[in-house]
């Protein structure tokens, strides 16, 4: 799959009134996972035309994305924000439509302070929204359909590997995947029964970890020499730039 159907197919993710619901299902939950992380600097990784850290009390807040609407240019998978220096990440529907799931976060690891947050969203491939998915990839080949759903249990062996550990997540949007706002009105009754009845099956998770390392002692002498991150992203913006140009790195 290409960068350039990857970021297109993000684009039309929360569009149409089905998206828009999707949006407003997770944008709360995103919210309140986001306003008790504190530090100098966060980073929302792509989506820029939604303001996912618009709850976050993070002074230094920032969006890098593959276009130009962004504050950062970057490849979520290859990214040219300096190693250690971001406190929050946030990271909506970032895996599912990568080229490469696995290098976008251990790049988000590499650039996490110790202590740092990450908070994500995807779709569940145990859902109706996973056989939605199965449908469009049988029915519209080559059109930007993501190639797999990454399971839950998938994304927490990769944290865990690379030690963010797991402190809270949620599942949502139980309905189903319909584009017609009447059916899916009608379908609204599974919003209160799947928490409760069939939590696991719900179209999105949602979680949020932080990166843990061992014998980690944090100190107070730290926060007065820490700086924003806009110096750490100009010296390699250029390169970044021209990968993008390239189309992406073969893998």
């Amino acid at each position: 799959m290409s960068t350039r159907e990857d970021k297109e197919n993000l684009v039309d993710c929360f569009s149409g009134s089905l998206g828009k619901d999707l949006l407003g299902a997770e944008r709360p939950i995103f919210d309140g996972m986001v306003s008790d992380v504190f530090g100098f600097n966060a980073v929302q990784v792509g989506f820029p035309q939604h303001d996912f850290l618009a709850h976050s009390r993070i002074p230094n807040k920032f969006v890098m994305s593959e276009s130009s609407f962004g504050q950062i240019r970057g490849l979520p998978h290859q990214n040219p924000i300096k190693s250690n220096s971001i406190d929050l990440v946030v990271l909506p529907h970032g895996l599912e439509f990568s080229i490469n799931p696995h290098g976008v976060v251990r790049e988000i690891e590499r650039i996490l302070v110790p202590g740092g947050s990450l908070v994500l969203s995807a779709f569940n491939p145990m859902s109706l929204w996973g056989v939605r998915h199965l449908l469009k990839k049988c029915t519209v080949k080559g059109n930007g359909v993501p190639t797999e759903l990454l399971s839950l249990w998938r994304v927490k062996d990769w944290l865990k590997l690379l030690s963010i550990e797991v402190e809270a997540g949620r599942w949502g949007f139980y309905r189903a995947p319909v584009h017609s706002d009447k059916w899916r009105e009608r379908f609204l009754f599974m919003e209160s029964a799947g928490d409760r009845w069939w939590p696991i099956l719900g179209g999105v998770y949602m979680l949020k970890g932080v990166k843990k390392v061992r014998g980690m002692r944090l100190s107070i002498d730290r926060w007065p020499s820490y700086r924003s991150v806009r110096p750490a992203v100009g010296s390699t913006h250029k390169e970044t730039a021209k990968v993008i140009e390239l189309g992406g790195v073969d893998e």
